[in-house]
């Protein structure tokens, strides 16, 4: 991912309190507010057909008021115009 499409991912997240990171093909979000992560899981769980992500994992860490979710993205600027929409 350039840097480029993650300063756009960043920008369709950016009223959502979130931290993203980026390792080599895997990206990582975490959101700190429940409803964030799942206006998040509904969103991609919602446009699977899409294929713009694949093999997602959510996570919530005991004890940890965070919800994390990994994943690959297959098809980043598709990925940014399904997080514009909604």
């Amino acid at each position: 991912m350039t840097d480029t499409n993650l300063e756009k991912l960043k920008k369709a997240l950016d009223n959502r309190e979130c931290t993203i990171n980026q390792q080599s093909k895997v990206m990582e979000i975490t959101f700190k507010k429940e409803v964030d992560a799942e206006w998040f899981e509904n969103i991609c769980l919602s446009r699977k057909g899409e294929s713009a992500l694949s093999c997602m994992m959510s996570l919530k860490p005991p004890g940890k008021n965070q919800f994390k979710f990994i994943f690959n993205i297959t098809d980043i600027e598709c990925f940014i115009e399904i997080m514009n929409r909604d």
